[in-house]
């Protein structure tokens, strides 16, 4: 299991990003990725942290491939995305 840091830029508002991310948290969950904390930059509602948990880097990586429109269509700007990853 791997805890994942994901920073990225988003091209609407937090609260239209937020009501699409959550509308996609069970298909993620069913995916075995684990949402743990979300929120924006304190200045700057267009900066946005995610930290999920889920069973591998290649994992997340290949649910993000698969649903990369889903993703983009939230308002994520895919490319302003830095991840880190952590284990225990």
């Amino acid at each position: 299991m791997i805890t994942a840091v994901l920073k990225f830029n988003i091209n609407n508002t937090f609260s239209e990003w937020e009501k699409s991310f959550y509308s996609h948290q069970p298909m993620a969950r069913a995916a075995g990725i684990f949402h743990l904390y979300h929120g924006h930059a304190p200045e700057n509602e267009k900066k946005v942290c995610v930290v999920l948990n889920c069973l591998s880097e290649d994992h997340m990586q290949n649910f993000m491939a698969s649903s990369g429109e889903d993703i983009a269509a939230s308002g994520h700007i895919l490319e302003s995305t830095v991840t880190e990853i952590y284990t225990n």
